[in-house]
């Protein structure tokens, strides 16, 4: 498990194709904003891509299923998890298993990988990486419900992806990467797929000070041109006139209000004809 101030992501989402772009655009978010050595980024990228694309290819013989990805960072080492709820593989060995030539590319690059298969119940993929990271921040440890060895995230955010990060600090990265990737799988222009960038600084600036020290996640949808997004916990009053920082791009912004935290969930579409 991630250890105290062990910065960690945590993605979860559906086993479609198109999530393989989205989980290297967050491992590229982590990479630049923890100055990652540049062969360290590209081994975790090829490692965990192919582990994804297993998943994809091979977990759920029917329709898409849930996938986990979770990536925990210290100063010399990267730990890497990807995880399903597929089918399982009967037996795990270098020559002969369901990853095929994935197996020996990610058993090439890890420091140590683990693979662990429960026929049924599913799979999941443990990697270890040795390099040099520049500048892992501060950061809160994450509740068992996000770390490495635990679950799907109990803060209820809805979405189609949902990541968890054990602090504000990797917000504006990922949420950039990842929220450019679904607005041009829902057909965005590229003008409005770029405006993407500032707003996600624009919260990631909100969130630091809202969020302080503590995890938050943010769940995504996107479809026909509309993106829904929603980022919480934020400490309960943090919101107030957000709306006036957001500028013309937010169709929509609304904040769920709890006892003691809010929940900020806005709209962005791209209504050209």
């Amino acid at each position: 498990m991630a250890s105290q101030g062990t910065p960690t992501v945590r993605l979860e989402l559906d086993s479609r194709p198109e999530c393989l772009t989205l989980v290297r655009g967050a491992l590229s978010a982590i990479g630049e904003t923890l100055a990652f050595e540049p062969e360290l980024l590209d081994d975790i990228k090829t490692a965990v891509s192919e582990a994804c694309s297993n998943v994809v290819l091979h977990a759920y013989p029917d329709e898409p299923g849930p996938l986990a990805v979770v990536v925990a960072v210290g100063h010399d080492q990267v730990q890497a998890v990807v995880h399903d709820r597929g089918t399982g593989i009967r037996s795990v060995s270098s020559g002969e298993d369901r990853m095929g030539v994935g197996l020996a590319v990610i058993t090439a690059l890890a420091e140590r990988a683990e693979f662990i298969s429960t026929p049924g119940e599913g799979t999941e993929v443990r990697m270890e990486f040795a390099g040099r990271v520049g500048r892992p921040p501060r950061a809160a440890e994450l509740p068992e419900s996000m770390s490495i060895d635990g679950h799907v995230p109990h803060f209820e955010l809805g979405g189609k992806v949902v990541v968890s990060l054990s602090s504000a600090a990797l917000l504006g990265a990922v949420l950039d990467r990842v929220a450019r990737g679904m607005a041009a799988g829902a057909h965005f222009s590229v003008a409005r797929i770029r405006e993407l960038s500032p707003l996600a600084e624009t919260l990631a600036a909100h969130t630091s000070a809202a969020a302080g020290e503590n995890p938050l996640a943010f769940g995504l949808s996107a479809e026909n041109r509309r993106l829904e997004l929603a980022i919480g916990p934020l400490h309960s009053g943090s919101t107030a006139d957000l709306d006036a920082d957001l500028g013309e791009l937010v169709a929509e912004l609304d904040v769920d209000r709890g006892a003691e935290s809010e929940t900020l969930r806005l709209i962005v579409s791209d209504p050209r004809s």
